[in-house]
């Protein structure tokens, strides 16, 4: 199993402004949640709200996926957009354990 096949967890953090309320942050969701249905090589994204700290948590095919996402473009909107540049650490994900599908994937290779 190769650096290709592991998924990847990227957990972006910035700022959130301090006013933004239940409908504020709706209004926002509807509007960009739709561009995170058809990005390549992202399975899925879960967008984080947080007592001053907005952000999301990727699910990547692989790293390569996730670096070809995060390019200087991403980086100049997201400073625009929320003021900071957002801190992005990432995660192999050595299995996933799936609730919906009931299912176990491990992307470790057997020695």
């Amino acid at each position: 199993m190769s650096e290709q096949d592991i998924p990847v967890i990227a957990v972006v953090t910035f700022p959130a402004p301090a006013d933004l309320d239940a409908d504020a942050l709706r209004a926002l969701l509807e509007e960009a949640g739709p561009n995170y249905i058809n990005i390549s090589g992202l399975r899925r994204k879960y967008f984080l709200s947080g007592d001053g700290v907005g952000g999301g948590v990727y699910e990547w095919d692989n790293r390569q996926s996730a670096d070809a996402f995060y390019d200087d473009a991403w980086y100049a909107f997201a400073r625009e957009q929320f003021g900071a540049t957002p801190e992005i650490v990432f995660y192999e994900a050595a299995a996933i354990a799936d609730g919906v599908e009931h299912r176990l994937d491990i992307f470790l290779p057997k020695t």
